[in-house]
């Protein structure tokens, strides 16, 4: 089975949004971190003082033919009137070691389900 690594970096208050929508379309885990980064907009100050929103970045392993339906799920959550308000990538993988068996077991299941 080939696996791909799905990147989401969304503001903080797109976080649970994005999570239902990766389950709904197929991820089974998702690593969540919290960030800050610089866009190209300049930061915004108040009284001097910079303000920096926070963001979410999801981190998941799926087998590689779930990696597409997630990364439309996050295109629809993530462009809003043509701007965005986040980024969404997938990365291949070619070696991985220390996933879950239960894991596993679920990619076999959605796979066959698909298939029926």
């Amino acid at each position: 089975m080939k696996f791909s690594a799905i990147v989401v970096i969304a503001p903080d208050d797109l976080e649970e949004d994005a999570i239902a929508k990766a389950k709904e379309a197929g991820a089974t885990g998702i690593t969540i971190l919290s960030g800050r980064g610089i866009g190209v907009e300049n930061r915004k100050t108040f009284f001097g003082m910079t303000f920096e929103g926070s963001q979410s970045v999801l981190l998941m392993v799926v087998a590689k033919h779930l990696s597409l339906p997630i990364l439309k799920k996050m295109q629809s959550l993530l462009l809003d009137e043509g701007k965005s308000r986040g980024i969404a990538f997938t990365v291949p993988i070619d070696h991985l070691t220390g996933l879950d068996m239960g894991q596993v077991m679920k990619f076999e299941q959605h796979l066959r389900e698909q298939n029926d």
